[in-house]
């Protein structure tokens, strides 16, 4: 009976469904026309999902009123109401990649990517946000084809567009964030600020930029007020940051440093160190061979305690103690709306940074405002503040340097605490014995404890940026328009580093200035107390532009759009800092008299002289400029574009007469919808458009001016004297960078595959760089490749070619859809003509943090000695002098020149990009990025040097497979131990080190990141109180997939530094 009456209950309620429930059917096509099959469609009332058939036709059930929400891969979602009453429905979506409708961003205008013959690339809100990262530039690496990242290899550039375009001048893109050329820190600007980012890579693209767009502009956008009513969204996220691999770092084995320590103790190698008067350090080993020879400890004892330090690891305590596991949080909240007169933004964020280096952290709040107000149909107004305070502060933490990275004196069994956490004393600098002496109680403690003098200094460092901005628009005519835009930056800096009067710093100082006269007097002229340095920097920019705009259309077939206008800058750096000796950190009070014009013997070595550091300077610089420009563009049926830009940059760092303190720089540029002819009949590929450019950009230098510069300074007597920087130069000019660029865009039907082929050619002239000048003038500098005199002027060029390859792809469009971006890039560019004769020496030319140009090679490169091998008799390294084997290593390093090195290559990758998948099932969806740099070298830092291991302690790992016996030469290419009295060390560890067995290929594929999430509406079933949710996990830092190198040398940790782990983020986005 109560099954026959749920039965008749469940019976109504269907019949009541039934008799709601409408059909409703339609079909979805794009914009075009074309099918759009496997369309998802969502009612969101009721949470039902369908999908389109093959021909785009659906059904649907709809029982009430509801929201219907139609998503297509490569297509704007849209939304629509829906109920039972309609029939029905033919839906029409428009393509997110249509090249009318994607918008571009040049810093003066916007336009449509139909109409643009330029070179740009467009981020959009949805990538920007796709990592997790306090820098905003971080977060277009790998998305955009042109843009390269350098890691590890040292190019002297973090970040290039299109590879490097000047040899001596600021290679970085420039950035400009709405509207104007931003000059402070890039890491004041808060990512979730950003709506969305357009990179402009061309002449035609850039040129409108002038002098300061020959590397490239990146133009960001802020966000604004979107929706009529106000929209509030929150954004907080975490990232875990692991400790950083110790053991990346190749280090000897203490076992195998100690009994080095032991054979070079019976050779002898020790005793003229134990005899020095400047009692330099000697390890506990070496202390405790002498004690046992002195007879004041048992040879039983001494043989224990040196086992026992063979356990330890000085990794093991850099990790334990000078690290931890790194946290950063981003919370971010944001109010916009807009009325039909009043658009309104604001933002404020908090990024909270613990640093894996203990003491260290980082606080950064942000607060936006971004108004327009529409005070009559043709008036408009609009006003935007920004405000960024940044405080970073960090204590004495040498990190991974304590272990003798960077050349510091540090044996591999170095303990930083004892057993039970206590800090332990290390001598790097004088002996014990020495220091539990010296000064007979007249001198302050003379010991330094790492782990204790971490929290003894005290560094801060302060950033507050001002950007204050408004603008006016008058709509004079339907086609014309006029505007002037005025913006205000002010960027403050103070960093204070304090060394409390506990800090070894302080203490060190003090001692080694502490002077004892003939009776045993003592004097200290550096105060004991503490020692404050203060230093101060400021940027005040000035930025005002005043344009008119004219856009109109005529016999509906015909488009023109153009813009004139001019722009005034100033921008004024000033900076000072002052040292205060016998500061007191309480009292704020310090000891006002020093005296720095005596020269003082330090106490620990009466051989080395000096004066008391200073720490005070001073400087300011004035950079104005002046500029007109213009920009036209015509459209024919929009299938045909021509366009064109000029600008003149006049700034007073160049020329002496007026016409010689500008420059012009222009583009030309046209395009072609192949696809809008008549002829054109290819179905599968029905967007197809051809365009090119060319032009030239500038860049500018302060490496020189048309006048004489100078630097004033005062010596230690109180004198003033001048040092001349450069002599004058009346004809001195800007850089000029041409640039030629062709490309394709296209898509096929659906939009199953579309994306950009581009190439281009580039031709700088006119670089600023060293040339021969006469000594006898009175003006003599040594340039890095001993040359001899030089001055800067405008008499070097460089050309370069590239291909920039964007391709995207729908592979799946149904209940799953799964998508893929491939980007592509080859850059590169080489020096076609330097002045400076090439050094006699090719030893000038191997280190790769020296700006040494070469005509027919690119400007950092990495050359390196032949390697012959190892001599089987005694393990000698081998190379080549005059053609000849050699083992005379000074003569082969004096004597090689240039062009009997190897050239191996670029330390710059050639060919670069990514690989970015994306999958989405439902609510949920997840995206990882493959990136690969191919085409460059690196120098392996990690190679034995034995110098370096008998002087500093520390070594390279490569010692447990050195060459010992004959025949080794056949399994290792490390030169064997040397027998002491040692000849020519320091030549011979020189010609391994950089010889071309140690150059490696740095060519790698890894995995960039992961990022999954789940994203839901309001009018989903879970009723959720707020307009949107989205949960995000992202997964960066991954690792590699391959590496070239078989040392197994990760490229971006190549430097034997510790590598960073996989950083973990959790973060939600909610808006109500």
């Amino acid at each position: 009976m109560q099954k026959l009456t749920l039965m008749g209950v469940l019976g109504i309620l269907l019949s009541i469904i039934s008799l709601q429930a409408q059909t409703v059917r339609g079909r979805v096509i794009s914009s075009n026309g074309d099918v759009l099959p496997n369309t998802r469609l969502h009612l969101i009332k009721v949470t039902t999902i369908k999908f389109t058939d093959d021909k785009g036709f659906f059904t649907l059930y709809v029982a009430q009123k509801d929201t219907l929400e139609i998503s297509h891969i490569g297509y704007q979602t849209e939304r629509m109401p829906v109920s039972s009453k309609d029939t029905f429905l033919t839906i029409k979506l428009s393509s997110i990649s249509d090249l009318d409708e994607v918008v571009v961003s040049t810093g003066y205008q916007q336009i449509t990517k139909e109409r643009a013959t330029g070179s740009y690339d467009f981020v959009s809100n949805h990538l920007i946000n796709r990592s997790i990262t306090t820098n905003i530039l971080e977060r277009i690496e790998n998305l955009t084809p042109g843009l390269l990242f350098n890691h590890g290899v040292y190019t002297g550039d973090d970040m290039l567009i299109r590879g490097r375009s000047t040899i001596y001048a600021n290679a970085s893109p420039l950035i400009v964030i709405d509207n104007f050329p931003y000059d402070g820190d890039i890491k004041n600007i808060n990512p979730n600020d950003i709506e969305s980012i357009t990179i402009l890579k061309d002449a035609a693209a850039a040129s409108i930029w002038g002098a300061r767009a020959g590397n490239g502009v990146i133009v960001m956008t802020t966000k604004k007020g979107l929706n009529k009513k106000p929209t509030v969204e929150l954004t907080n996220n975490f990232t875990f940051v692991p400790k950083p691999n110790m053991f990346n770092i190749s280090r000897i084995s203490s076992s195998e440093y100690i009994d080095l320590e032991k054979k070079l103790y019976a050779d002898g190698y020790y005793s003229s160190q134990v005899l020095d008067p400047s009692h330099p350090a000697l390890t506990p080993v070496v202390e405790l061979l002498l004690a046992k020879d002195a007879g004041s400890i048992s040879s039983s004892d001494a043989d224990a305690d040196i086992e026992k330090l063979k356990q330890y690891d000085v990794r093991n305590d850099v990790s334990k103690y000078l690290y931890r596991s790194g946290l950063n949080r981003q919370s971010a909240v944001n109010i916009r709306g807009s009325s039909p007169n009043l658009n309104y933004f604001l933002s404020m964020g908090w990024d909270h940074n613990i640093s894996n280096l203990v003491s260290d952290k980082t606080d950064r709040i942000t607060i936006r405002s971004k108004n327009e107000i529409k005070l009559s149909p043709k008036f408009q107004i609009g006003t935007g503040i920004s405000y960024t305070q940044d405080l970073s502060t960090s204590g004495n933490n040498p990190g991974y340097s304590i272990i003798g990275s960077d050349g510091q004196k540090s044996y591999p069994y170095m303990r930083l605490s004892d057993n039970s956490g206590t800090p332990l004393p290390v001598y790097l600098a004088n002996r014990k014995t020495y220091l539990d002496t010296v000064g007979r109680g007249n001198l302050l403690d003379w010991t330094y404890k790492p782990l204790a003098d971490i929290n003894e200094q005290k560094n801060n460092l302060s950033i507050k940026d001002y950007v204050i901005n408004t603008d006016f628009h008058y709509q004079i005519l339907p086609s014309l328009s006029a505007e002037a835009r005025y913006q205000y930056e002010n960027s403050l800096s103070t960093t204070k580093n304090l060394y409390r009067d506990s800090s070894y710093y302080a203490r060190d100082l003090a001692n080694k200035f502490t002077q004892e006269d003939v009776n045993g007097n003592f004097s200290y002229p550096v105060a004991r107390g503490g020692i404050l340095d203060y230093s101060y920097g400021e940027i005040l920019s000035h930025q005002g532009r005043a344009q008119l705009n004219y856009n109109t259309t005529f016999l509906g077939e015909h488009k023109v759009t153009a813009i004139v206008g001019m722009e005034v800058r100033s921008i004024i750096t000033k900076s000072n800092s002052v040292r205060y000796y016998g500061y007191d950190e309480g009292l704020e009070t310090s000891n006002g008299y020093v005296d720095y014009s005596t020269l003082y013997s330090y106490y620990n070595n009466a051989l080395i002289q000096s004066y008391i550091p200073n720490g005070q300077s001073t400087g300011k610089t004035t950079a104005n400029f002046f500029s007109y420009y213009g920009n036209a563009a015509y459209s024919y049926k929009d299938r045909y574009t021509f366009s064109g830009s000029f600008r003149k940059d006049e700034a007073n760092l160049f020329g002496v007469a007026t016409n010689q303190k500008g420059t012009p720089l222009w583009s030309i540029g046209g395009s072609w919808r192949i696809d809008k002819e008549k002829f054109y009949s290819v179905q599968w590929l029905p967007e197809l458009k051809f365009r090119t450019t060319f032009g030239y950009n500038g860049n500018t230098s302060s490496v020189a001016s048309a006048l004489t510069t100078a630097s004033f300074y005062q010596n230690n007597l109180g004198l003033q004297y001048a040092v001349i920087n450069n002599p004058p130069n009346s004809k001195l000019r800007w850089e000029r960078d041409g640039i030629w660029n062709a490309g394709i865009d296209f898509a096929t039907k659906g939009r199953i595959l579309y994306g950009s082929i581009e190439y281009y050619k580039k031709s700088a002239k006119d670089l600023l760089s060293q040339a021969p000048v006469d000594p006898t003038l009175g003006f003599y500098q040594n340039n890095a490749a001993g040359n001899g005199a030089y001055f800067y002027g405008n008499v070097a060029s460089m050309k370069g070619s590239g291909w920039d390859i964007s391709i995207n792809s729908l592979n799946v469009s149904s209940k799953i859809s799964w998508t893929t971006s491939l980007i592509f890039s080859y850059a590169f560019t080489k020096v076609t003509q330097y002045l400076m004769p090439t050094s006699g020496s090719g030893a000038n030319y191997l280190y790769s943090n020296t700006i040494n140009p070469i005509v027919g090679r690119p400007l950092f490169s990495i050359y390196s000695y032949h390697w012959k091998g190892l001599d089987p008799e005694n393990g000698d390294p081998v190379g080549y002098l005059d053609g000849a084997p050699s083992k005379d290593y000074s003569s082969i390093i004096s004597s090689t020149p240039l062009d009997s090195m190897v050239y191996n290559g670029s330390s710059s990758p050639k060919y670069f990009g990514a690989l970015r998948n994306t999958i989405t099932i439902g609510k949920w969806s997840v995206s990882f990025n493959i990136s690969y740099k191919l085409g460059y070298y690196f120098r392996k830092t990690s190679s034995l040097s034995y110098s370096t291991l008998f002087d500093t302690w520390n070594g390279s790992g490569e010692y447990s497979n050195r060459w010992r016996q004959p025949g080794d030469e056949r399994m290792t290419h490390v030169p064997s131990l040397p027998q002491y009295p040692f000849q020519d060390l320091s030549s011979r560890d020189f010609f391994y080190q950089y010889s071309s067995l140690n150059v490696l290929k740095g060519d790698n594929i890894r995995l960039e990141d992961i990022s999954f999430g789940y994203e839901s509406h309001r009018d989903s079933r879970l009723r959720l109180p707020f307009e949107n949710i989205r949960v995000y996990i992202y997964l960066s830092n991954i690792g590699t997939l391959w590496k070239a190198n078989k040392d197994g040398i990760d490229p971006y940790y190549y430097n034997n530094i510790p590598s960073a782990g996989m950083n973990s983020s959790l973060g939600v986005n909610i808006t109500f």
